[in-house]
């Protein structure tokens, strides 16, 4: 999977969430997702996860993003968009 194809999933999944809360803001790289300076709450947070890992289901790649692994980081994968896009690249990898 490229690295094109896991932001689609990524930005796809967060502007639903943006929509459901009647935001029209629009996902990039950069967006936060999670922490003080996100505007994506904490059930948003856990709908935009599922909705990824879903995704990724779907394509056959069987991956859980919140795992003790991702916990664990020194550098949160849920930074960014970015950072989220990167820890699923090194997932799929492995």
């Amino acid at each position: 999977m490229t690295e094109q194809e896991i932001k689609s999933i990524i930005h796809l999944a967060i502007n639903d969430n943006f929509e459901l809360q009647g935001s029209d803001e629009k996902a990039s790289d950069d967006t936060v997702l999670f922490g003080s300076n996100s505007s994506i709450d904490s059930l948003g947070f856990v709908n935009i996860i599922v909705g990824v890992e879903n995704q990724l289901k779907e394509r056959n790649i069987d991956i859980s993003l919140v795992s003790e692994k991702a916990m664990s980081r020194k550098n949160s994968p849920f930074k960014t968009v970015k950072t989220l896009v990167e820890f699923i690249q090194e997932e799929i990898e492995q």
